[in-house]
């Protein structure tokens, strides 16, 4: 049985009462709000007719990739880490949408559904901050990448080309990097495709996908323009009025380098390397910036001084290769522990953080808000660091 809906009036049926190919309902509308009623409840558009009336599907087995369980093949690692092609984050949205419509489709996923129709809705979607894009760019010129839509905690992920072999795959392992830096659950790919299989996607039954938006939380969806690059901070202090130096990091790191999309709990610690009066309160971040990992660093190293930390300058320099430092308390410190995935050696900046493995101040916060994110070279999770680490410091929630 299939329903028309009343353009009127936004609402569907349950999606469990959709035909066996996944048919639901047809009518009804694309606004934004249209679009998000229908995502919070498992239904998506999969096509409109001439008249630009959208025909919603709920298939009984739906495509999900756990972000965890993506599979990242040897030959796409290699071309990662050569950085021949770079991933900007919604600096395109229409004109990647346009390169989805134009893709000669396999059988399996049938003929394009992005019509002009869809493109002006899901960019009104975009403009609303609910629709975003992954894009792939080589030698400044767009050749392949993906667009989706986000609610609550998940990515719908809905299209996805290339012009250049891996352009798409490039994007889809940002996308998953995005999803484990910002406690994604999970990427609903709708349909099954063997080239989603084959990146780790697998089809679950409709009760079980419907009974995961069941537990979603509305307020956590992460709305707005998402940048292009993610920094994972760690934020201290021992001196001073403590909570109130941290509040006032975290005001500055949002004036002066991105958006802080993720913050854990904060954590009471002892001194690391030396005794003090004082414990530590420390924080782990996520901030969302369009600025290179050297400038997230000279800007870290501003608001420090700024709030009264002292640092000899060659201490600055040096810090992340120092093998034997003199520690001492202080009112704020911003250290930087990952940058995206990126792995990074010079005279200024060592990426990841070379001493985070071995310290449950770092690591406890860290597995707090992004368990499973992989240590780009020790290819261990926050959890799985967090487990094996030696260090018997105490670490408690502060608040």
């Amino acid at each position: 049985m299939y329903y028309f809906l009343d353009k009127d009036n936004v609402g569907f049926p349950d999606p469990r009462l959709s035909e066996p190919d996944g048919f639901l309902a047809f009518g009804g509308g694309m606004s934004p709000e249209w679009l998000l009623n229908a995502y919070y409840m498992g239904i998506f558009p999969w096509y409109d007719d001439k008249e630009g009336t959208p025909y919603w599907y709920s298939p009984q087995r739906r495509m999900v990739l756990f972000p965890k369980e993506f599979r990242c093949s040897k030959s796409l690692t290699r071309l990662l880490k050569s950085k021949r092609m770079e991933v900007r984050v919604d600096t395109c949205f229409r004109q990647l949408m346009e390169a989805c419509s134009k893709v000669e489709r396999k059988a399996e996923c049938g003929s394009s559904w992005i019509t002009d129709n869809f493109i002006e809705h899901y960019c009104e979607l975009h403009k609303a901050g609910f629709a975003h894009s992954f894009e792939t760019f080589m030698d400044g010129e767009l050749v392949g990448g993906l667009y989706g839509v986000s609610v609550s905690d998940y990515f719908c992920g809905e299209s996805m080309f290339h012009k250049v072999t891996d352009a798409s795959k490039v994007a889809f392992a940002r996308m998953v990097e995005f999803a484990l830096l910002h406690g994604f659950r999970f990427v609903d790919a709708q349909l099954y495709t063997s080239h989603l299989a084959s990146l780790g996607a697998k089809e679950i039954d409709r009760d079980d996908f419907l009974g995961m938006l069941a537990e979603q939380d509305l307020n956590r969806t992460y709305r707005g323009r998402w940048r292009n690059n993610s920094v994972v901070l760690l934020i201290g202090g021992n001196q001073g009025d403590r909570l109130a130096l941290l509040m006032m990091a975290i005001r500055e790191i949002a004036n002066r380098i991105g958006t802080v999309s993720v913050a854990s709990s904060i954590y009471e610690t002892e001194p690391w390397g030396f005794e003090a009066e004082q414990s530590f309160l420390n924080q782990a971040l996520v901030v969302d910036t369009d600025l290179d990992a050297s400038t997230v660093l000279d800007l870290a190293l501003e608001i420090e001084k700024d709030l009264g930390r002292v640092r000899p300058e060659d201490i600055a320099k040096k810090d992340s290769k120092a093998e034997q430092r003199s520690y001492s308390s202080r009112p704020i410190d911003i250290d930087l522990i990952f940058y995206n995935s990126d792995v990074v050696e010079n005279d200024r900046l060592v990426l990841p953080h070379p001493r985070m493995q071995q310290r449950r101040f770092v690591l406890q916060p860290l597995a707090q808000i992004i368990p499973d994110f992989r240590h780009p070279i020790l290819r261990k999770t926050m959890n799985e660091l967090l487990e094996e680490c030696s260090d018997k410091c105490e670490v408690k929630i502060y608040f």
